[in-house]
């Protein structure tokens, strides 16, 4: 359960504001979940700058409609019965809006789809200044949703979120940093795949993260591609700041080896630990 105390934290610059002082327990909780953003894939938007958005962390809850005579009924859920899941979520939201951060958005939104009973609410972090940057170079897209630069961020991936397919795949694609080639290429390989039928074969570019060298970071390429300087450029943008982390990893440990995220982000923000 997350608990509040009543008195206030100081920030020591004016690169953040003062925020709620959190009981230890909420204070790991939160400092969990922004460790599995910044070891994964979330690193490159929380401090590299390279990706316009990045998941955090996913959180699942039986809240979701199988009950398809319920569409046409306004009392969907049995809160009596759900209310514990529903007091979650409210605490999870209170928790996330305590994170306050330059230029970074921390945006929960529950994914389209729901998987049996099931409704998986993604945690992403935004880089509102890269965003704005791509709602304008795509302009040509993202205009067709009345998006454009300055649109609040949880507008624009609730939006993608709830697009069609092919909408959906290239938007994420913009959004989440892939080259251009690798977005047209997965969107056209969908097409292929909804009128042929048949499974488009492909490549992976993978760019390693603190816990994984495979599968956080990771687009698809066509067979018969062989990686450009935008590949490799982005590769070696990447790396460079996963390097840099890693070093500056291990000052921000806890006995047990986890890590002090909200303390390690304070540090970096008021420039403490930046080159």
């Amino acid at each position: 359960m997350l608990v509040y105390s009543c008195s206030v934290q100081k920030s020591v610059s004016d690169n953040t504001k003062p925020t709620p002082e959190l009981s230890k327990h909420v204070q790991q909780q939160l400092d969990s979940i922004l460790q599995r953003g910044l070891d994964h894939e979330a690193l490159y938007t929380i401090v590299g700058n390279i990706k316009p958005i990045s998941s955090v962390a996913s959180f699942s809850y039986p809240i979701a409609n199988t009950d398809s005579v319920n569409r046409i009924k306004g009392a969907v859920l049995d809160v009596a019965k759900k209310q514990q899941f529903l007091d979650k979520i409210t605490r999870l939201n209170t928790l996330i809006n305590t994170l306050d951060y330059p230029d970074l958005k921390f945006v929960l939104v529950p994914y389209q789809q729901a998987y049996k009973n099931e409704r998986i609410l993604q945690l992403s972090v935004v880089r509102v200044s890269k965003l704005d940057s791509v709602l304008k170079a795509k302009a040509s897209f993202f205009g067709q949703f009345g998006l454009t630069p300055g649109a609040d961020p949880a507008v624009v991936i609730a939006t993608i979120e709830g697009s069609e397919p092919y909408e959906r795949f290239r938007g994420y694609g913009y959004l989440f940093g892939y080259p251009d080639y690798a977005v047209d290429f997965y969107v056209e390989a969908f097409d292929i795949k909804q009128k042929t039928n048949e499974f488009v074969k492909r490549n992976f570019f993978q760019i390693p993260t603190y816990s994984s060298d495979t599968g956080a970071f990771v687009y698809a390429y066509p067979k018969n591609h062989s990686p450009t300087k935008i590949d490799s450029t982005l590769y070696f943008h990447a790396t460079s700041v996963l390097s840099k982390y890693k070093e500056i990893r291990t000052n921000y440990l806890n006995q047990d080896k986890t890590l002090k995220s909200s303390e390690f982000l304070h540090d970096y923000f008021n420039k403490s630990i930046q080159n």
